[in-house]
């Protein structure tokens, strides 16, 4: 909970510590405890933090420079029951096989950058992966592929629709329901699909080293763009897609695509994130500079 009230709102408590060392210290903690596997799914408060914090930790991890600590995935394995799930967590948007997926593109990409990625923060034009990684990474694709496939949306759990916050019946007529739970499904599909492209991408550039103008790259950006049309600006979704928005953007080559991607994010921006006005400030960046963000970031979360 720290690190994410010091990634929304730096400093609130008037004392400079960054998120990476709240992520860091939980992690310790977690790992100490027996990694996630060892909570108890049926305590709800306990699961509900583990599935907090791997989303956190995965996706902070993927925002960091080379020289964060990288992250083990090994903390993060999902049991039997995790990885035959294929309901999306109308938390995170995603399946929980997903954050295994993405857990390991984090832990390629810093095996990676530091390789990718000179003394000067500069991408070497001829680096190529080793064999190994590139063979972990194609057996990602297939898994990215697989845990994208054949999701279901079993509804939100955490709330109960047949009642207002004040305890008595929801005015909200049946029909305004059925609209309203029609629209939610639609974005929360979207949502899945736009994280899952998001992942990809990050495969793409950062581990097999693929340039931005690369077709399989610009098709992943515009397939994320594509889904985050589903999803609106200005709802409870469409402020939790600053990862596939990030992701898109920096890779986005034609204008219309960029411009797009700049509106949402100062819609989203208008929520009154801080991480989110840092990261659409290096998305611009990014353009201006025609440099990979790997080479520009300074501590911004995209998440």
């Amino acid at each position: 909970m720290l690190a994410s009230l010091e990634i929304i709102s730096p400093n609130a408590f008037e004392v400079p510590i960054p998120w990476q060392s709240h992520l860091k210290l939980a992690r310790q903690m977690i790992i100490a405890r027996g990694g996630l596997q060892s909570l108890n799914r049926k305590d709800k408060v306990a699961y509900f933090l583990s599935r907090w914090f791997a989303y956190l930790d995965v996706v902070g991890s993927l925002s960091g420079s080379k020289n964060d600590t990288p992250l083990n995935s090994g903390y993060l394995a999902l049991g039997e029951d995790e990885i035959r799930d294929s309901q999306i967590d109308c938390l995170l948007g995603f399946t929980n096989r997903f954050v295994g997926c993405l857990a390991r593109i984090a832990e390629l990409a810093k095996q990676c950058e530091s390789l990718r990625i000179d003394d000067a923060g500069n991408v070497r034009s001829d680096w190529q992966p080793p064999a190994d990684v590139v063979a972990a990474a194609e057996q990602l694709r297939i898994d990215l592929r697989n845990s994208c496939e054949g999701v279901i949306y079993k509804g939100c759990t955490h709330g109960d629709r047949s009642t207002n916050n004040n305890g008595g019946s929801s005015s909200t007529s049946p029909s305004d329901e059925s609209k309203e739970a029609s629209w939610d499904e639609s974005e929360i599909y979207a949502t899945n699909e736009a994280f899952h492209w998001a992942g990809l991408l990050h495969l793409l550039r950062r581990v097999l080293g693929r340039p931005p103008e690369d077709v399989e790259v610009q098709t992943c950006v515009r397939e994320t763009l594509t889904a985050l049309e589903r999803v609106r600006p200005d709802g409870s979704a469409g402020a939790c897609l600053l990862f596939p928005m990030f992701s898109a953007g920096c890779d986005a080559r034609d204008a219309e695509q960029r411009e797009a991607i700049l509106e949402r994010l100062k819609c989203v921006e208008g929520f009154g994130m801080s991480q989110v006005m840092r990261a659409r400030e290096l998305v611009q960046r990014v353009w201006e500079t025609g440099k990979p963000w790997e080479c520009l970031v300074k501590g911004e979360f995209f998440g």
